[in-house]
């Protein structure tokens, strides 16, 4: 019954003519399922070849990657036995030789039927399909592939072609896990075609095609992942950055192989799309749509990586393209405190175009904003692995946009719907945003209003960030829900309506009134009509007066009837919170921080502290997917009948 109501829930949200597709292509896949029972495939009409080697051999670049790094030998023996990390988290062995269908946290063995068919959601049947997709990704070759390009010791070359023969063997066409999504077909692609063009410098421009025992059936592969990705492109509804990455992961492949003249046709339809999606999914101040940084980041490498690999193939993209670039790299920029990351808007789901070290990046964020900075500007120093090898593909790479930035305060983005408030000692984003892209919003979290806090770099006051997807609906719906964030609630409810695990019906739209400065004081103003519904308006302004690092959050709540008006404070696991039960204040400190943050809410709130409570959940703050953490948040209640004025004054000292 549950699926039905989703099923019936997701209709509602479809245009007639979403639907007349999706109907079609259901058809379709029918049609597909039974041909690839009968023995069909997708085949190209003549071999499989090397095209293009993502880098230039006739460069040095071996001899200069000497000059910057080590090979982690340690991570790369854990690699070579069959032991990989995602996400941060402790290494999971994925056998040796590799079992591709067991999730390597649950050992749950997806079944090999019609990948198309599988219910990819349900744990039961495929186990926590982010680990295992994450594996079928093949991102833990790209290291080995370096460290083969390097020393040239063939068991580092030896255990990639093992692993791509066995994935072969084991994943035919249609069949399986690993052939549910286009999108987790296209970021193969981008990994097979590093680990082809990283042979292909000490072994010649065959590369794989010389590794492999079966050249053919491997660049029939190859064919099968570009019709696969061509034909099951995510569209309308769940047209967001999936269909970014399917499109770059498919002009990817028909540059670097030569799938022969459908290749071409996929490529210039690839790279058109590329540019349409640009401008349809940034808005003009370059904030990414979905309104989750860390999709943000997504959308920006995929376009990166698109640009770099067309700047080594001779393929031009335009200006506006190159504009937006720069402005999604600015807006990261903007919103991260110094030597800090964005605070953890909407959804993170820990993953990234490409990977070339054995050990998950410390930072994501920082080494993906470093490697756009090191491809546009000559004179950035390469600060990480990624910035080398992005660099190597792009060679001398002209472009018209500036990508010098410099720190403002404030700082506005109207069409995104966020502010930026601070000094050098305070960073303040005020999100104004609406919930997302598209119908279903599915990667928006109800969080409009909400207001973070960095002192010195570090966060203090949070985001919680996004922990489960498809795992556990009670957590999955916390971190996503207005209560988990800083801002208002109004009896109890989201702004926006859960729907399912990427699915909301009843949307907030955020606007952002203005953002200025007047007499030395900061201000953003903006609000969310999520609770017309109940007949209650919200606005809310955020001040800042640089000279006393005092942050003043006013709430203006209007109502035609009486309700319960709830406001939420997340703090940063580390922080402690006490009482000042004389003063009426609330005092936030940090170990190894001399800073103070002291609260002072209006005696209209009745205030109390929650850390890591379950039922109903809150207090809880998620540093990366599948992992979450007891923290503090300070919790205030108010009736709220007619007009209801708040003033938080934070001061830090």
């Amino acid at each position: 019954m549950s699926g039905l109501l989703w099923k019936l829930k997701r209709l509602r949200l479809m245009s007639a003519t979403e639907i007349l597709f999706r109907l079609s292509r259901a058809v379709g896949l029918r049609f597909e399922q039974l041909r690839i029972a009968r023995g069909w495939q997708p085949r190209p009409v003549g071999d499989v070849t090397a095209r293009t080697c993502l880098f230039d051999t006739s460069h040095p670049i071996l001899d200069e990657w000497t000059r910057h790094f080590d090979l982690d030998r340690s991570g790369l023996e854990s690699y070579l036995a069959g032991s990989v990390g995602f996400f941060g988290h402790e290494p999971l062995s994925i056998g040796m030789p590799v079992e591709w269908h067991r999730d390597p946290v649950t050992w749950t063995v997806a079944p090999e039927v019609f990948g198309k068919s599988l219910n990819y959601r349900d744990d039961a049947i495929v186990g926590n399909v982010k680990f295992l997709w994450e594996l079928g990704r093949h991102q833990h070759l790209v290291p080995l592939a370096v460290a083969y390009a390097i020393t040239g010791e063939h068991r580092y070359r030896d255990n990639v072609v093992g692993q791509i023969e066995g994935w072969l063997d084991d994943s035919p066409y249609g069949i399986g896990i690993h052939w549910c999504s286009a999108l987790e077909a296209a970021l193969r692609m981008i990994s097979w075609s590093l680990v082809h063009s990283l042979l292909a410098l000490r072994d010649g421009e065959q590369g794989l095609f010389l590794a492999v025992k079966d050249s053919e059936r491997f660049g029939l592969s190859i064919f099968q992942h570009c019709y696969f990705i061509r034909h099951f492109l995510s569209r309308y509804s769940s047209a967001n950055n999936h269909l970014i990455g399917e499109l770059t992961g498919l002009w990817v492949a028909t540059q670097v192989f030569d799938v022969g003249p459908t290749g071409h046709d996929w490529a210039d339809f690839a790279k058109a799309e590329l540019e349409k999606e640009a401008i349809a999914q940034v808005y003009a101040d370059g904030v990414d749509k979905e309104q989750a940084f860390y999709y943000h980041m997504w959308v920006l490498e995929y376009l990166l990586f698109a640009r770099l690999v067309a700047s080594r193939t001779g393929a031009i993209f335009s200006e506006h393209y190159d504009r937006t670039l720069h402005a999604m790299l600015r807006f990261l920029k903007d919103v991260s405190p110094d030597g800090g990351e964005p605070p953890q808007v909407g959804d993170a789901d820990d993953g990234f175009v490409a990977r070339f070290d054995p050990e998950w990046p410390v930072s994501a964020y920082t080494e993906t904003m470093a490697a756009v900075e090191t491809v546009f500007n000559k004179h950035h120093p390469i600060a990480s692995q990624k910035g080398f090898w992005y660099r190597s593909i792009a060679g001398d790479l002209p472009s018209t946009a500036d990508f010098s930035w410099v720190r403002n305060y404030p700082v506005g983005y109207q069409a995104g719907g966020y502010a930026v408030l601070g000094n050098n000692a305070c960073h303040i984003v005020m999100d104004s945003g609406d919930l997302g892209y598209l119908a279903i919003a599915a990667h928006g979290h109800a969080d409009a209003l909400s207001v973070c806090l960095a002192i010195d770099g570090y966060w203090w006051l949070v985001d919680p960030g996004t922990y489960a997807y498809h795992s556990d609906a009670r957590w999955r719906n916390y971190f996503r829900g207005s209560s988990g964030h800083n801002t208002i609630i109004i009896n109890n409810q989201d702004q926006s309506t859960i729907a399912g695990p990427f699915m909301w019906t009843h949307k907030a739209n955020g606007r952002m009134i203005h953002v200025g400065e007047k007499d030395g004081i900061q201000e953003a103003v903006g609000e969310h009509d999520g609770y017309q519904r109940l007949g209650v308006s919200h606005q809310r302004a955020v001040r800042f007066d640089p000279g006393k690092n005092e942050v003043q959050i006013i709430d203006n709540l209007t109502s035609k009837g009486e309700n319960l008006s709830e406001i939420y404070f997340h703090f940063a696991p580390d922080i402690d919170l006490v009482q000042d039960e004389d003063a009426g204040h609330w005092i936030a400190t940090r170990p190894n921080s001399s800073r103070r943050l002291v609260l002072k809410p209006d005696n209209q709130w009745t205030m109390d502290v929650q850390e890591g409570r379950e039922n109903p959940v809150l207090g809880w703050y998620s540093p990366s997917l599948e992992q979450k953490v007891p923290t503090c948040t300070l919790h205030g209640a108010a009736k709220l009948s007619g007009e209801l004025r708040s003033i938080i004054s934070i001061n830090v000292e």
